[in-house]
């Protein structure tokens, strides 16, 4: 079984989820919530459930495709961009075109070591294109020991391969 199908299979049922918590509740522990990291999610496959919670940000209510994406960044990110409610601002605010975009294709992943960069083709609800190029780690250990969380998003050059602009 291909994992981006399987991946994308998942996300309703990850939103489904969402949708019992109050609205309140949107940042409540991945645990709970059946969702966060894990070891056997790859890079590609970490910045793909991002996107697809991206893609559907607001369903089933205002902002749970945040807490998704929030779940699956870096402790070091979650420090410097979060709670989640700031986190989604930052997002609405800096990350417009990756609110319910139409579609996204990853660039050829750039991994070494502990370290990768997945760039990121999206047409956002406009048709318009944008690059962006995500960085990931590896964790070294604690609770999210071997998993690969997000450590940030730049956009990405308008020309060239997205996976250069780093």
């Amino acid at each position: 079984m291909a994992l981006r199908p399987m991946l994308l299979r998942m996300i309703p049922g990850l939103l489904a989820l969402l949708a019992l918590l109050p609205g309140s509740m949107v940042a409540a522990d991945e645990k709970k919530l059946g969702i966060g990291p894990d070891p056997a999610l790859s890079p590609a496959a970490v910045v793909q459930l991002q996107l697809a919670a991206l893609a559907n940000v607001d369903k089933p209510v205002r902002d749970a495709g945040f807490a998704i994406v929030f779940a699956l960044a870096s402790p070091g990110n979650r420090s410097q961009t979060g709670p989640l409610a700031h986190f989604a601002a930052l997002i609405r605010e800096t990350y417009p075109a990756m609110l319910n975009h139409r579609a996204s294709t990853l660039a050829p992943l750039i991994s070494e070591g502990r370290q990768a960069i997945q760039g990121v083709e999206l047409i956002d609800r406009t048709g318009v294109v944008h690059r962006y190029v995500f960085t990931l780690s590896k964790q070294p250990d604690g609770p999210y020991k071997d998993c690969w969380l997000t450590d940030g998003v730049v956009q990405a050059p308008e020309e060239g391969e997205p996976e250069i602009a780093i």
